[in-house]
């Protein structure tokens, strides 16, 4: 399957989630739920809509088109983590820990930390530097989906198991990949 199709059919799927989950947020007065649901419906769409024009993009974070992809997909991955977080927050641990406020620094602490530094910024800035593998290694679905199962994985067990952790997680994910993103492509402008 190409990626244009895979994007399209990944799209499709995010709409009526979206929509189950608003309508499920509207029936129980859950702003939360519903603004997340409006989230998914709108990310699916944009997606939907968008991706022919950017499923032929190569990794390549020094020109604006891919630049332009990666900021997208970090922000879905934004929305994934919020909706992981969200739909699990029924769990026994992580409503005990968000009430109790954040714990101190411990070892899944550490762990996330270092693991949202690995996933979001170390793994796109080596997949940058390898120029002759670089577009065979962001055209296989199968490499994606290792990634994307690694990132979301990860956030998923640190969720459950120390939900502080998981937020560590994010956060350096978040900066570690916004930090690759600018690094590279200002360095190829100057």
């Amino acid at each position: 399957m190409d990626r244009t199709r895979l994007g399209r059919l990944l799209s499709v799927v995010l709409v009526p989630l979206g929509v189950a989950l608003l309508a499920l947020s509207a029936i129980t007065d859950d702003i939360v739920g519903a603004v997340l649901g409006a989230g998914t419906v709108l990310l699916g769409a944009a997606f939907f809509v968008t991706v022919d024009r950017f499923s032929d993009v190569e990794f390549d974070l020094t020109e604006t088109p891919s630049v332009v992809v990666n900021v997208v997909q970090l922000g879905g991955v934004l929305i994934v983590f919020a909706l992981l977080a969200y739909l699990l927050s029924d769990v026994e641990s992580v409503t005990r820990v968000f009430d109790a406020g954040p714990p101190s620094p411990t070892y899944p602490a550490y762990v996330g930390i270092a693991m949202g530094v690995l996933l979001g910024g170390v793994v796109p800035f080596l997949t940058q530097q390898l120029e002759d593998r670089r577009t065979r290694l962001s055209d296989s679905v199968r490499v994606r989906t290792v990634g994307f199962s690694f990132t979301f994985g990860t956030y998923a067990i640190l969720l459950l198991y120390q939900p502080s952790s998981s937020a560590l997680y994010a956060t350096a994910y978040l900066c570690s990949r916004i930090c690759v993103l600018v690094g590279v492509y200002a360095s190829s402008r100057l």
